[in-house]
């Protein structure tokens, strides 16, 4: 937080410095374009947001273009590439204050990138830290109840969203959306040039678009097939949440110029993404997974995919980020887990300046409205909490490692924040196990 910001929020009331927050991060976004070159005109700029998927699709999508000789850059929760080389994020922002996204956009530029992909979140927009970027195609993957607590409501969230569509400019703008979703139809509504939109069910082929993509024949375990207008996909990553990821990456591509045949044979060779579904391999004679899921529609898909594997039993070490923000997720994450793992380790995620007590019972409470007889421990060391998993593991079991998933840091009661990494954690426990 830079020195200005922090003499705002001790000089202001609490609901006055929200209110402000917008302004002071929409001027700083401006000021930063300019400051940088506006680095985003010249190139292709494309937001991803939606509620899960966003990373994968990002990254799918320019898995895609680079495959197409279409020098392409990103930013995400994950990572961000420069066109050369990709570097971790460390910062934890999914979507950066304006400065540092223009810096990265003017490394790409100056990479040679055409096209720049940028993963928008809800916090991101609503603190307008997407102003002065000149975005041409917004794609939405889904909506579901997140952040809530922060925004306000479920609506102010979705408002959030659009601010993305609303601010998409050129003669070619577009918008590409997964019309499975009962949210799709208000982010369409937004004026763009081009409108497409993904879906499985074939009566939607009525919708008044451009182009609807007809998404069948999704079959998902170890490896994702299925086929969108007729044309097999084919990927080497589970989970069929995936077929949606990659139609909406594909769909948007079309729309950029690839046909979906050559975005098919892009696919092939992308093995996904860093803390997405991540496979951790010791030689253990059961399986680790660390995935990211900070919300409970993320939790849900992962562990419905996990489930469709073969396996003993799963065991799910997880807690809740956001400390005091969104504690009715808390509970619901408990019913998730408690509907797909047979033992629960509840743990600390990112607690902030939360009780780290109260958030696993909130998550308890959840597990016994779910399944009375769940069998779990609470183990708040999350070092801990994942050592005890891998000991109680079997062969054939799976052990899944989420709300993290490839994120550098934790924060700890009373906001110490440390470097941190799930999937280090996994490899060094199961290191000293063997």
């Amino acid at each position: 937080m830079s020195f200005f910001k922090q003499a705002l929020r001790s000089l202001l009331p609490k609901k006055l410095f929200k209110v402000l927050q917008p302004y002071y991060h929409g001027a700083l976004a401006v000021a930063a374009s300019y400051y940088y070159g506006r680095p985003g005109q010249g190139m292709t700029v494309i937001g991803v947001t939606g509620t899960a998927g966003k990373s994968s699709t990002v990254r799918m999508l320019a898995h895609i273009l680079n495959r197409s000789q279409r020098a392409c850059g990103f930013i995400t929760t994950i990572s961000f590439h420069d066109g050369r080389a990709e570097h971790m994020n460390r910062h934890g922002l999914s979507m950066p204050g304006g400065p540092l996204l223009q810096k990265q956009l003017l490394a790409m530029k100056k990479n040679g990138c055409k096209f720049a992909i940028v993963e928008c979140t809800s916090e991101g927009l609503a603190q307008n830290r997407h102003l002065g970027i000149p975005f041409s195609l917004a794609l939405f993957t889904n909506l579901h109840p997140a952040h809530v607590e922060a925004h306000g409501s479920f609506e102010k969230y979705k408002q959030a969203k659009g601010k993305l569509f609303a601010k998409l400019v050129g003669k070619n703008s577009a918008i590409v959306a997964n019309l499975d979703d009962a949210q799709a139809e208000y982010f369409l509504q937004f004026p763009a040039a081009h409108k497409l939109g993904i879906t499985r069910d074939q009566a939607k082929k009525f919708y008044q678009l451009e182009k609807v993509l007809l998404l069948t024949d999704i079959q998902a375990g170890e490896k994702l097939a299925f086929a969108l207008e007729h044309t097999a996909f084919s990927l080497p990553v589970a989970g069929e949440f995936n077929a949606y990821n990659a139609s909406l990456a594909a769909a948007a591509a079309e729309a950029l110029g690839i046909s979906l045949a050559a975005a098919a044979r892009a696919l092939e060779d992308f093995t996904g993404s860093a803390g997405r579904l991540e496979e951790i391999k010791a030689g253990q004679a059961f399986r680790v997974f660390v995935d990211y899921a900070p919300e409970p529609a993320g939790m849900a898909t992962a562990l419905q995919a996990l489930a469709a594997l073969p396996h003993g039993k799963i065991l799910h070490v997880f807690g809740s980020t956001g400390g005091h923000r969104d504690v009715g997720k808390r509970f619901e994450f408990g019913k998730i887990s408690a509907q797909y793992a047979d033992k629960i380790f509840v743990t600390n995620d990112d607690v902030y300046d939360s009780d780290p007590q109260k958030i696993a019972a909130d998550v308890v409470t959840g597990i016994r409205q779910a399944a009375p007889q769940k069998d779990f421990e609470i183990i708040l060391d999350r070092r801990a909490a994942i050592k005890q998993a891998l000991g109680q593991a079997r062969a054939g079991d799976i052990v899944v490692i989420t709300g993290k998933g490839s994120e550098q840091f934790l924060v700890l009661p009373g906001n110490q924040r440390i470097a941190w990494d799930d999937r280090q954690v996994v490899r060094d426990l199961l290191s000293t196990k063997h």
